[in-house]
């Protein structure tokens, strides 16, 4: 399942929509917990978390604040 998005700008927030028809296939709800990661490969993976995630050290929301391919 593919769909063509625009990023969008609603106030001071930047968004991208995800198509209900996905949602419905993935059984996510409005409200869940999800995961947005920066890849190496500078492409954004969106999963539900996983225990891993939630172990690491957090700043607010930020679960990793680790650019991909940046050195300590």
């Amino acid at each position: 399942m593919k769909e063509l998005r625009r990023i969008v700008r609603n106030g001071n927030s930047t968004q991208v929509s995800i198509p209900r028809r996905m949602l419905e296939y993935l059984g996510w709800r409005p409200g869940e917990p999800i995961v947005i990661e920066l890849t190496e490969c500078g492409s954004i993976e969106i999963r539900r978390p996983v225990i891993s995630d939630l172990r690491s050290p957090a700043k607010g929301m930020n679960l990793d604040n680790i650019l991909p391919g940046a050195r300590p």
